[in-house]
């Protein structure tokens, strides 16, 4: 049986102009197969030309997108695999392809918004941004970005996370522990430098952690302030719980 999925490709998944530009790519697809991170999913392995597993990746991008768009306005537990295929022009077996089950697609969309958060603290770390201070402002603004630009998986993650299954739960857990791990060693060598005050505890980067993620809940793009204006007023909140006005 013939399987379609539409393959016109927009740029950067979606990501707004301006934006930070990182593309959807989620952290079990490589350039030669579809990886797995979690025992919940098919590990299909592509063979020959990076160009064939470069289609695989985003073919399962897609599937993601879909579903996160649906579970985003019907509720995880409403939405159906047949709605998912459905939405593709696909049949279900086709999401068997590279998906276990529902719950596996739901940890994909839990996944992508705090490994792109880490992708661009890591880049943000790797680079000589001149103090502390400028490199905590840099990761706030393009995580505060992310955030909006990935409204539907971040709220999916905040709504939905509780149908994980344990392993998918503790696992994503540990990226958010890290984003914050790194944010408070962050913190404590600002400290250190005199950069930030001396009685700031790095726990405070939890905080800063939580603000940003929960910007969809009080942000809309038709709202009286724009993105940008939302982002410079979260990068200043950051600051100021660092101590670092």
């Amino acid at each position: 049986m013939r399987h379609t999925l539409s393959t016109s490709c927009h740029r950067e998944n979606g990501a707004a102009e301006g934006g930070i530009g990182v593309t959807i790519r989620l952290p079990w697809v490589d350039a030669m197969t579809v990886a797995v991170s979690s025992d919940s999913l098919i590990r299909p392995r592509v063979s020959g030309a990076s160009l064939k597993s470069e289609f695989v990746a985003f073919k399962v991008n897609r599937i993601v997108e879909a579903a996160s768009h649906l579970f985003y306005e019907r509720g995880y537990s409403s939405c159906t695999l047949d709605n998912v295929a459905s939405q593709l022009s696909v049949t279900k077996p086709f999401l068997y392809s590279y998906f276990k089950n529902k719950e596996a697609i739901l940890a994909a969309i839990c996944e992508v918004g705090i490994s792109e958060a880490l992708a661009v603290l890591e880049d943000v770390l790797a680079h000589e941004h001149g103090s502390h201070r400028a490199r905590l402002a840099e990761v706030v603004r393009k995580v505060g970005q992310i955030v909006i630009d990935r409204k539907e998986y971040v709220v999916v993650y905040q709504r939905e996370m509780k149908h994980l299954s344990a392993d998918d739960y503790k696992r994503i857990l540990r990226l958010r522990h890290s984003f914050d791990h790194q944010i408070g060693e962050m913190i404590r060598e600002g400290v250190a430098s005199g950069e930030f005050r001396e009685d700031i505890d790095p726990f405070i980067a939890v905080w800063i952690g939580g603000l940003i993620s929960w910007i969809p809940t009080w942000y809309s793009p038709s709202g009286q302030r724009s993105a940008e204006e939302v982002i410079e007023y979260l990068v200043q909140a950051a600051l100021r719980l660092a101590g670092a006005e």
